[in-house]
């Protein structure tokens, strides 16, 4: 089974919006640039580790959906060819996000780092981000 979160943020879809398309470092880690369309491609770094993706779907206020292309080292490759699924649905005066990380699975050796992690960045880094304007980023 996927890695999945759904939880709600008291906040607009609009800024959740841009918090996972143009304000990654500023709760999540290093990254190259935002995005803005299918094509679009980044990378995010936590020290030497990273991870490269593309933008394959994005619906402004809605949903977007990254893919990974590469990863580095050895350990962070696991994630290529998996897809990041951000689902974002106005619920009255907040925004209910569901999260699918498509193909990260018990069954990867990062799992147990990475579910937790995942977790972490979303419940707490990127809740703070969009409700306060503080996150907790990787740098």
């Amino acid at each position: 089974m996927d890695y999945s979160k759904e939880i709600v943020y008291r906040t607009s879809p609009e800024t959740l919006f841009n918090a996972i398309t143009r304000n990654l470092e500023l709760w999540w880690g290093r990254t190259d640039q935002g995005v803005g369309k299918p094509g679009d491609e980044f990378k995010t770094s936590f020290g030497k580790a990273f991870w490269k993706f593309i933008i394959t779907e994005i619906v402004p206020n809605e949903k977007v959906t990254w893919e990974c292309i590469e990863g580095q080292p050895e350990f962070e490759r696991e994630w290529v060819g998996t897809k990041l699924h951000w689902s974002i649905v106005p619920n009255s005066d907040k925004t209910l996000l569901n999260f699918r990380h498509e193909g990260l699975t018990p069954a990867f050796e990062c799992y147990d780092v990475c579910a937790p992690t995942w977790d972490m960045f979303i419940t707490t880094s990127l809740k703070r981000f969009v409700e306060t304007g503080k996150g907790m980023p990787h740098l």
